[in-house]
């Protein structure tokens, strides 16, 4: 057993969480306790056999995941992320479902060229299955029908092989893929998850967002020594509880490397996001993928950088139509930010975002 766990293994998550300089409010505290079961099943594995039992025995009873959902800034991921991190099972994941599902759809087109007189998506289902026990999924969320078609199959052959699986949302089960076309498809899946999972609603309470960032400007100039430190703090404040690690993510073959995430917030240098070879699809996902992005070293724009501006407006337009918020160190006050012709007429709806999207 670790150390961190030798340390916690009697305490609730609410105490973990206390321990690391956060504190639960109410509705948190009711959250926290279904995972508090959860992570006792699951560390007592080792010694009950759980898994060993459930994998070889498809007659005992299954141990139920968590489907938590509700309203933006809740503190959601931030649970499920103490939660991970104290977890003592091995074969264990935490991802972005988003990136789950690029991932499942490869693995099963890799397959169909392997197995191709089998059902790709039950072999994927059970090499899935096999690696990783327990998976956390963070936002999940279906918008795309070649997932909704291959979800309810991929499952409901993970769940019969013991998969437990935790996830957030903002909405519950039953608004996963509301409208879609072609939505029965998903229905069986969705049945799957409320059989499987404790479905969970988190009480509304303060945006965790608006209360740390609440009394900081978020458009920092010039770029100093000063400024970095109090971008760092902002971070810093944000991320409690959270760890923080790197990223590297591929869109549409393009990696893009992101040195510091945590708590869905990217904290990337003006150069690496945008003076890449991106387009506005690229933007897209990334905001998708984030609630917030920290954006270090922004230069003044001019026709000189037409295509880092070009790049910088698309970045914008994507963190405000998906409602992001955006921190920013720059050389100078976002109103007078570019100072070149060929995007003066873009730039001032650009102007605009930025002043809505720095005011929280």
């Amino acid at each position: 057993m670790t150390g961190t766990l030798k340390n916690y293994q009697n305490k609730s998550l609410e105490l973990i969480a206390e321990s690391k300089s956060i504190v639960f409010d109410d509705g948190q505290i009711y959250v926290s306790r279904f995972f508090d079961t959860l992570l006792s099943k699951t560390n007592n594995s080792r010694r009950n056999n759980i898994f060993t039992k459930i994998f070889a025995n498809k007659n005992v009873k299954k141990v139920k995941g968590i489907y938590l959902h509700g309203g933006v800034g809740r503190g959601k991921s931030m649970i499920m992320d103490l939660f991970f991190q104290n977890l003592d099972i091995k074969n264990k994941r935490r991802l972005h479902f988003h990136d789950f599902m690029k991932e499942v759809h490869q693995r099963i087109l890799e397959k169909s060229k392997v197995e191709k007189d089998k059902d790709s998506v039950v072999l994927v289902g059970q090499d899935l299955a096999k690696s990783a026990k327990l998976l956390c999924f963070d936002e999940m969320e279906v918008k795309d029908i070649a997932d909704a078609m291959i979800l309810s199959r991929l499952f409901d052959v993970m769940f019969n092989e013991g998969t437990i699986l935790v996830t957030t949302s903002n909405q519950p089960p039953d608004g996963l893929y509301k409208n879609g076309l072609h939505r029965d498809r998903i229905l069986p899946f969705i049945e799957n998850l409320k059989v499987n999972t404790d479905i969970i609603e988190i009480p509304d309470g303060n945006d965790w967002r608006n209360r740390s960032l609440s009394g900081n400007r978020m458009w920092l100039s010039p770029i100093s020594k000063t400024n970095y430190e109090k971008i760092d703090k902002i971070f810093e404040t944000l991320s409690i509880g959270f760890e923080i690690r790197a990223e590297s993510i591929d869109i549409a073959g393009r990696k893009i490397f992101i040195p510091k995430v945590a708590a869905s917030i990217a904290r990337i240098d003006f150069n690496d996001l945008c003076n890449k070879p991106l387009a506005a699809s690229d933007y897209i996902e990334i905001a998708l993928r984030y609630k917030g992005i920290i954006l270090d070293n922004i230069p003044t724009l001019n026709d000189e950088m037409r295509n880092e501006t070009r790049r910088f407006i698309w970045l914008i337009d994507a963190l405000y139509d998906k409602n992001c918020f955006l921190i920013a160190s720059s050389q100078t006050n976002f109103a007078t930010l570019y100072n070149g012709q060929e995007w003066e007429f873009e730039f001032q709806r650009t102007v605009s975002r930025i002043t809505e999207m720095t005011q929280l």
